[in-house]
């Protein structure tokens, strides 16, 4: 027999959720010793492994106790739970694969920028795992199509323009000056890449949403004194 505390240790099933399944009646130890410390039999181990299978793929703990009071259950009733979990599973599967694809993209996005500016990360960062890109393709930005390396020598060069960007804005840099009217020819040039129709302007898709975007009311009037100047200029 066992106590309590090794048929925990022996399933990896907390005591907590043993004195649980007992108070519900889904698995009663065969037998007490003194002090009413509960111990467990070989029936016992086999019913708590039953009732971890059948909570693996999905059941209730009602429908559990329900299913282990007959000796066969339809293979339909199985086939149902099991298809559900797996198609819960391959979700689940589809979002870490996502997610690690993400990480390895702005792993390499960054890795030519010795300090790293957390806001800029973080806008990135958010735009892969929340899908803001095949947002901005549904809308009226429509974004071209890059394969995946494409993709990433783009989003490198993004984060190296806004990083300069942030840089000269927060060096009270004028806009008028060469290195902020390059800065803007860069950014145009890559934009004019980027977009299928050159109907948006060089500072669409930085201040495109206005609630969410790696800049600060600062280097946001920065951006966006840009072309004026660059006319000016012309």
């Amino acid at each position: 027999m066992l106590t309590i505390g090794e048929l925990a240790a022996k399933t990896e099933v907390t005591i907590r959720t043993l004195r649980y399944y007992d108070k519900i009646g889904l698995l009663n130890p065969r037998h007490y010793k003194e002090g009413g410390h509960r111990l467990y039999q070989k029936e016992d181990v086999m019913r708590l492994q039953q009732i971890q299978s059948l909570k693996l793929i999905g059941f209730s703990l009602k429908e559990i106790k329900s299913l282990l009071d007959k000796s066969s259950v339809e293979q339909e009733t199985l086939h149902i739970a099991i298809d559900s979990k797996l198609a819960h599973l391959k979700e689940e599967r589809n979002s870490i694969e996502k997610t690690i694809s993400s990480l390895y993209h702005i792993k390499t996005v960054t890795s030519n920028h010795q300090n790293i500016d957390l806001r800029l990360f973080c806008f990135v960062l958010y735009s892969l795992l929340w899908n803001e890109r095949e947002k901005h393709s549904q809308s009226e930005l429509f974004i071209q199509s890059f394969t995946e390396e494409e993709r990433k020598k783009l989003d490198q060069q993004y984060f190296t323009l806004y990083t300069e960007l942030k840089y000269l804005a927060a060096k009270d840099l004028s806009p008028s000056s060469s290195q902020a009217r390059q800065l803007y020819s860069n950014i145009q040039d890559l934009i004019s890449r980027t977009i299928i129709e050159d109907k948006f302007s060089p500072t669409s898709l930085a201040i495109s949403n206005e609630i969410f975007n790696p800049f600060t009311e600062k280097e946001l009037r920065f951006l966006k004194s840009l072309p004026e100047h660059q006319k000016d200029q012309s």
